[in-house]
């Protein structure tokens, strides 16, 4: 593989932001809440003020076809390089035979679900929807259940360089105020006519001072000021069966785009130390999710992103040297592990940027004999001037 050369800066562009804020107070057939209203009108004010949203579509005391309809519309305008907030704060419910979240809109009956929202709803509107990034936010009983319930470890890259990576890929993501549990509509802990939820997000969206930064950087805020004052808990991940490919939704407050500077270009991937060798030394049974080297798979590995060479610190950026490195990948592809295998030497914060760069790639899914497992291979990568 080439050396290259250090790249000029560069901006990465955020595209504009949209949002859709819901808030029902005043239901037909079921008890009505205290704070929706309020919490969705204050809600919508921050993100145009503070975030340069475009002026929110507020839907207040609304139905399941005003909701879809606007749905609807967000899938034939919106442009790809968007970013769209979904905010819905009303009530919900979990059917618990089906294993399925629902939001309840103004005209729901608690006996009859032809008008209520369904998690596969709300998912199927998501794929459909063209914004590069979506962030649910949803303030309502048993919202945690649209998680997909990934545990995988993200490791946090310097600010700009991982900022510019993730807008790289897609994101359908939410933030819930609980888990598989009710939520109380309004507390005493809950000032200024809101809920507590919904009070944390106000709060802690207009008091971050990063002029960029991710859902996931001000959630821990938001979780701790939700948890200390409530028995809730609130959650955030990316939602089941949406089309999320692990980016995440950047909230901006200068509109500029995220400046990158001194990162490698973009080269082409190295190949895969991958050449197809005999079975022997495999356990006699590989079960879904073994680990299984790279040679053995049903077929090579191949890249399916884009490799951003990492910006390397100080010194190590102009030496000529070979990285030497272990790359493991899950049942989807994905790298979750990256190790040096020898070579030269890599000190902890060279190595960081390297786990950094590469652990957002992604090669075609392992599978042995058919069934879905990880695997591991080498990776060779010269750097220096």
């Amino acid at each position: 593989m080439k050396d290259v050369a250090l790249a000029q800066r560069s901006t990465v562009s955020l595209g504009p932001y949209y949002a859709l804020v819901i808030g029902n107070n005043n239901y037909r057939y079921l008890r009505k809440l205290e704070t929706p209203i309020n919490d969705a009108n204050a809600f919508a004010k921050l993100l145009q003020d503070r975030y340069g949203f475009a002026p929110p579509k507020v839907l207040l005391d609304d139905t399941r076809d005003h909701i879809f309809t606007a749905l609807t519309k967000y899938r034939r305008t919106l442009p790809e390089n968007s970013n769209l907030v979904i905010y819905y704060a009303g009530h919900g419910h979990y059917d618990r035979s089906a294993d399925e979240a629902y939001w309840l809109p103004i005209d729901a009956e608690s006996d009859n679900p032809d008008h209520w929202i369904s998690a596969n709803d709300i998912t199927t509107s998501l794929n459909a929807i063209p914004s590069k990034h979506v962030l649910v936010i949803s303030d309502s009983c048993y919202s945690g259940v649209l998680l997909r319930g990934d545990d995988e470890i993200q490791i946090k890259p310097e600010r700009n360089a991982y900022l510019a990576q993730i807008l790289k890929s897609k994101s359908r993501n939410l933030m819930s105020s609980g888990g598989d549990e009710p939520v109380a509509d309004n507390s005493p802990t809950g000032p200024k006519g809101h809920s507590v939820f919904a009070n944390a997000i106000l709060k802690y969206l207009g008091e971050m001072e990063d002029e960029q930064f991710t859902a996931e950087d001000v959630f821990p805020k938001i979780r701790r000021g939700v948890a200390g004052l409530s028995p809730q808990l609130p959650q955030y991940g990316s939602i089941r069966k949406s089309g999320d490919q692990s980016g995440d939704f950047v909230f901006s407050r200068n509109g500029k785009g995220v400046l990158v500077g001194g990162a490698w270009n973009n080269g082409p991937l190295p190949d895969i130390a991958c050449q197809k060798g005999t079975t022997s030394g495999l356990p006699p049974k590989i079960q879904q999710g073994d680990s299984v080297p790279c040679k053995f798979l049903d077929q090579p590995l191949q890249w399916l992103k884009t490799y951003p060479r990492p910006d390397l610190p100080g010194a190590a950026a102009q030496a000529k040297w070979t990285a030497m490195l272990t790359l493991t990948v899950n049942e989807d592809g994905r790298v979750t592990d990256v190790k040096p295998r020898g070579g030269a030497s890599l000190s902890g914060i060279e190595l960081t940027a390297l786990k950094i760069s590469l652990i957002l790639l992604q090669t075609n899914a392992p599978s042995y004999q058919g069934k879905r497992v990880k695997s591991s291979f080498a990776l060779d990568i010269d750097f220096g001037q």
